[in-house]
């Protein structure tokens, strides 16, 4: 059973930061994490360039990266332990890691049934002899490293299991504060700036050829082994906010000796130039392709930081629902918001019903059941329904995609999602009582679908850079344009 978001609370924070939420979906079917920023911190810029304001993303972040919103309260702060009681202190917290992640037996939820105490096939995910010498070996090295090293390790270890929802989530306070003033994003065509602070603009709408001496492609396979994911698509995803931490660039000798990283950057049509960026604090303000650019948002970037909404296409007969968390919004219930949208179905002719699950990482599954019934009960009436997905779509959201395509016959557009329906889910957490990091695990499975590691559109649309930075939307054109 997946678990609702924790929204409202959320929001909140957010709003008290005076930060943007973007809601990344990092902790599928079951449980979502969080991360708040001030920036869209990963993925397809087409989805989040514009959604600054919103929606997504980011869990963690570092996976993976965790809640930034309090950075002027997790900013790292003088310490005044000794060596001696820092070391043990990091032993006590791997002690507690490993009591946790192996505890024996189940805990019982009226809600959720049946799950683990500990990690769901543990020795499996983490083979005993592997895992004990990495737990051995860290509690050796402690030392020699700073906070920010021996996270980037618990993160390795955590990722090595190959499961998504298994990380680290990784704050401030442990190493992690200074990071690039710009949003990366990966499009079909390659990795490209998204976002940029005032002193950086020039970068904004660049594709990156490189980020010091790699070339994305070089860099994404140097970090593959810390970042938790089940296919290329999330690795993407996560990567384009991992790769902007001081504490990552510095680990793979991307910070040169004037504390900068050299940027090779191309405009469109243009010439490649470089750009030295400083790492900086996340709190600077920083532009999108749409404000620094002046482009105006396509219609699913047009509402950014609403649970759900929708409107009815006049010139192609669409009924065009955007859902955004698998969540209900305390101002309106989505059983409400369902009857209304069907209501305007009722009362329009409809050729198609689009569900744009893009931005949608996952939450409570069975929130979007009024609608299916709904639909279902109109199938006649309204048309061929489709259902939008892409590189954000994850967890309950990627199952609630697979059910629109079982139960209503729907086409899924779009692009491949951030993973595949079933697997390791039922989010559980572990703070380690020292350094606070929080550990995630997961404690049910349930068999995979059919898609080898991802759920894949019947009609492929790719975003690449030039339609971002024309206000494109490939895949809606494609849907309405499509015959069922």
């Amino acid at each position: 059973m997946k678990k609702p978001w924790k929204f409202v609370a959320l929001l909140l924070l957010c709003a008290l930061c005076g930060n943007h939420l973007l809601l990344k979906a990092q902790a599928p079917r079951r449980e979502v994490a969080f991360t708040i920023d001030d920036l869209p911190m990963a993925g397809d810029a087409s989805i989040i360039e514009e959604m600054q304001a919103v929606t997504r993303r980011s869990l963690s972040a570092f996976g993976l990266l965790g809640v930034v919103c309090a950075l002027a309260q997790e900013q790292t702060k003088p310490t005044s332990l000794s060596p001696a009681e820092r070391e043990a202190r990091w032993r006590e917290d791997l002690q507690f890691l490993v009591a946790g992640l192996s505890a024996p037996g189940n805990t019982v939820d009226f809600r959720r049934g049946i799950s683990t105490r500990g990690q769901k096939d543990f020795e499996k995910l983490y083979p005993k002899a592997s895992f004990d010498a990495e737990i051995k070996a860290l509690g050796s090295d402690i030392s020699k490293l700073p906070d920010a090293e021996v996270a980037l390790r618990l993160a390795r270890l955590m990722a090595s299991a190959h499961v998504a929802h298994n990380l680290v989530q990784i704050r401030p306070r442990n190493g992690f504060f200074a990071r690039l003033p710009l949003t990366f994003s990966w499009f079909a065509d390659g990795l490209a700036v998204t976002g940029a602070s005032p002193d950086y603009s020039a970068a904004l709408g660049t594709r990156v050829l490189k980020i010091g001496t790699m070339t994305p492609e070089q860099l994404l396979s140097a970090v593959t082994p810390y970042i938790s994911h089940e296919n290329d698509v999330w690795l993407r995803v996560e990567a384009s906010s991992f790769i902007r931490w001081a504490a990552v660039l510095s680990h793979f000798g991307m910070i040169d000796a004037d504390r900068g990283v050299l940027l090779t950057l191309e405009k469109p049509g243009g010439a490649p130039f470089t750009l030295s960026v400083a790492p900086a604090d996340p709190r600077v303000k920083t532009e999108t392709v749409a404000e620094g650019l002046h482009v105006a948002p396509p219609l699913f970037l047009s509402r950014p930081g609403e649970y759900y909404w929708y409107q009815y296409l006049s010139d192609s007969q669409t009924l065009y629902i955007q859902y955004n968390a698998c969540a209900n919004d305390p101002k309106l219930s989505f059983s409400d918001f369902a009857k209304q949208a069907l209501a305007e179905a009722d009362a329009h002719p409809v050729k198609r019903v689009v569900i744009d699950l893009r931005h949608n990482g996952g939450g409570d599954s069975r929130v979007i059941g009024p609608l299916k019934s709904g639909l279902a009960a109109r199938l006649q009436a309204i048309g061929h329904v489709y259902v939008l997905i892409g590189p954000l779509t994850f967890s309950s959201a990627v199952d609630n995609a697979s059910e629109l395509r079982h139960s209503l016959h729907a086409t899924l557009v779009g692009e491949k999602a951030g993973e595949t329906p079933g697997g390791y889910g039922e989010v559980k957490f572990l703070t380690l009582p020292n350094s606070k990091l929080v550990v995630q695990y997961t404690s049910k499975f349930s068999e995979p679908g059919k898609e080898s590691d991802a759920l894949t559109p019947d009609v492929e649309a790719l975003r690449k850079l030039a339609d971002a930075l024309a206000g494109r939307d490939p895949a809606l054109e494609a849907a309405i344009a499509a015959s069922p």
